[in-house]
């Protein structure tokens, strides 16, 4: 829906801190999605300076990417965000922030991830320019088309592991990205089955901008659990390849992240049925004890058995 533009609406900022106004607006919290970034430095056993620096840059110029990806967004939803229940509350959507100073903010940022992406590498570059395009046509588009828009989702998840493996100069394994495709897939859709719950717990009408409904939850509560657990089975089958067995000298270990893997999507299932599960299942995960537990512990099996 076009935002309103009346003067009204671009010079109507409400009282807060600018710099937690601004931070909130750019999702600087989503920023830890990019460490996604990190996992085939990690996997490849690429330690060394250089390749932290150029994951690094990495990170911020996806980062940067994401926050404009984000504006554009808000702005694309102002009218649909200003009748949801907690998306009202948005730096745009509440008015805490002037639609102009959005408008200004979408090229600097694009211009700034740009430059930094360049910096290390021009196929890193053209990857980033990739995840922009898609991540526009999802936001203008494929964010209305049911399913379409939870692949859309993992895809551009995905698309992290394989900037990280480009950023380092390291070539990604093939059952990490299917195994990305299908955790994140799932992960997308428990999003969507919150969103849901949410609104049927609350009797509020069907969402206009998604092409799902309250009677879908059971359905797609069914499809995050196919995904997820299918996930698994390919990250057991990438532990019992010749290629982990050639680069890791106890991959042994690695068996031990499956029951993880398992009892951390079972939980994260249970807690969206019980309604106790934020909207994001990503963010949920990055302020829950038992979550931080699970993926240092699978950190540290998987730095014991290089």
């Amino acid at each position: 829906m076009t935002p309103d533009l009346s003067t009204a609406a671009l010079a109507r900022p409400r009282a807060g801190s600018p710099l937690r106004v601004w931070l909130k607006q750019l999702r600087v919290h989503q920023y830890a999605k990019n460490a996604l970034i990190a996992v085939p430095l990690v996997t490849a056993q690429e330690f060394t300076l250089a390749a932290g620096a150029l994951a690094a840059l990495a990170f911020v110029a996806f980062s940067l990417c994401a926050s404009a990806v984000y504006v554009i967004n808000d702005l694309v939803d102002l009218e649909a965000d200003r009748a949801h229940p907690t998306k009202r509350d948005r730096p745009l959507a509440s008015g805490a922030l002037p639609l102009a100073h959005g408008f200004v903010a979408v090229p600097v940022l694009l211009l700034a991830a740009s430059f930094l992406a360049l910096a290390v590498s021009p196929a890193f570059l053209g990857l980033l320019a990739g995840y922009l395009a898609v991540n526009l046509v999802y936001s203008l588009h494929l964010k209305r088309q049911m399913l379409v828009d939870v692949v859309t989702l993992a895809l551009l998840y995905a698309a992290r592991v394989l900037a990280g493996a480009i950023a380092v100069d390291v070539e990604v394994s093939k059952w990490l990205l299917a195994f990305s495709l299908l955790i994140f897939t799932s992960l997308a859709l428990v999003k969507r089955y919150v969103e849901l719950a949410t609104r049927l717990d609350r009797s509020l009408p069907e969402p206009e901008n998604r092409d799902y409904r309250t009677g879908d939850l059971p359905v797609i509560a069914a499809l995050a659990a196919a995904s997820g657990f299918n996930a698994v089975t390919i990250f057991a089958l990438y532990v019992s390849s010749d290629g982990v067995a050639e680069r890791y000298a106890r991959p042994d270990l690695l068996w031990l992240i499956c029951p993880a893997l398992i009892y951390w999507l079972a939980r994260v299932l249970m807690l969206a049925h019980r309604r106790r599960l934020d909207d994001d299942p990503i963010l949920f995960a990055l302020k829950d004890p038992v979550s931080w537990g699970l993926g240092i512990g699978s950190l540290i099996l998987v730095l014991s058995a290089a």
